[in-house]
């Protein structure tokens, strides 16, 4: 489907979401959002897989408790009910997922498993809300935490694994999508994942303990790192002052 301009935006926003809650979904050309960098035909029918089976469902939810996710605040505190219905449509969506992989090959069932447990379904509703507001292939990053916090699947990695049929200790690549000056897919949705990834060797688990103190005080309690290994690349990465404390960065939703 191909969205053309329009000189009434509400008009098509509204008609693109009909559309959307019945699976009518404009073509999204992945590589060309992501033009820095190269994608693997897995990587992209990943990416596709999810923005099919999660734009449908997470709209339905939205219709039926009123959120307007094309409203200049469409973030309202009292709707805790929004949280509570999404979460009760995960388990759902996992099985939508098991489904349409059924066909693909064990590379894109990986891709799929990795971006969902960062992040995925987020992202591609992001994509999908900034072509239809304005009808150029865009991340749309307004109000991005708000919908992430409504967005993020969390199931754990070895639970999605099984759905997936992923062998989630092979040694597939993760993507980390590059929009702009940004990198997405790089959130965990819990300490599990972060343990996996650093597992995995993805992510250093010293550098990832420095940069989020949740995550550091999990791994020290597994035992993957020390607080004696966190202080020396602290001040590796500082040396003129060691006392100084870096900025954190949340690495978990």
């Amino acid at each position: 489907m191909h969205i053309n301009s329009n000189p009434h935006p509400e008009a098509m926003q509204s008609l693109q979401r009909q559309y959307a809650e019945n699976a009518l979904l404009p073509n999204i050309d992945w590589q060309s959002l992501s033009a820095q960098q190269k994608l693997t035909p897995a990587q992209i029918t990943a990416l596709d897989t999810i923005y099919q089976s999660a734009i449908p469902l997470a709209l339905t939810v939205f219709k039926r408790l009123n959120f307007d996710v094309f409203a200049p605040a469409a973030f309202h505190p009292q709707g805790l009910g929004l949280f509570d219905q999404l979460a009760q449509q995960e388990q759902r969506f996992v099985e939508i997922l098991s489904h349409a992989a059924d066909d693909l090959d064990h590379d894109t069932r990986h891709q799929i498993w990795s971006m969902l447990l960062r992040g995925g379904a987020v992202l591609v509703f992001k994509v999908w809300l900034g072509l239809v507001k304005t009808g150029q292939l865009s991340i749309d990053l307004v109000q991005f935490d708000e919908l992430s916090d409504l967005l993020w699947i969390k199931t754990k990695p070895d639970t999605l694994a099984k759905a997936l049929r992923v062998d989630s200790e092979s040694k597939n690549e993760h993507l980390f999508l590059i929009y702009e000056d940004s990198v997405y897919l790089d959130r965990f949705n819990c300490l599990d994942t972060a343990l996996l990834f650093s597992q995995l060797g993805v992510y250093d688990p010293v550098f990832l303990s420095m940069q989020d103190e949740q995550v550091a005080q999990f791994f020290i309690e597994k035992g993957l790192v020390t607080e004696a290994q966190i202080e020396e690349l602290e001040c590796a990465m500082n040396p003129l002052n060691c006392a100084d404390q870096r900025a954190k960065q949340d690495y978990l939703v």
